[in-house]
């Protein structure tokens, strides 16, 4: 059985997520696990972002060679389509 634990929200932000998760045709607490999953991708993908900026700005040989490598990955993993 999982752990569970309480949240105390205001009275309008309960209804909004009530809202929301019916018309989605899901239980709340399904609903603020799809946000809660949806919202830790999104911090991810802002820091592996910021990080990418990072490095091309403080480094362009090394950010040339990162492009460099993805090019070579992406080559070796895209199925041809006329053979």
């Amino acid at each position: 059985m999982s752990e569970l634990t309480s949240l105390k929200v205001p009275v309008h932000v309960r209804d909004r997520l009530a809202i929301a998760a019916k018309a989605r045709g899901l239980t709340v607490r399904a609903l603020l696990d799809e946000l809660s999953r949806h919202a830790a991708d999104e911090a991810l993908m802002a820091q592996a972002a910021a990080e990418m900026a990072w490095l091309r700005d403080s480094d362009p040989q090394e950010w040339t060679r990162y492009l460099d490598d993805g090019r070579v990955w992406e080559q070796g993993t895209v199925e041809r389509l006329d053979t």
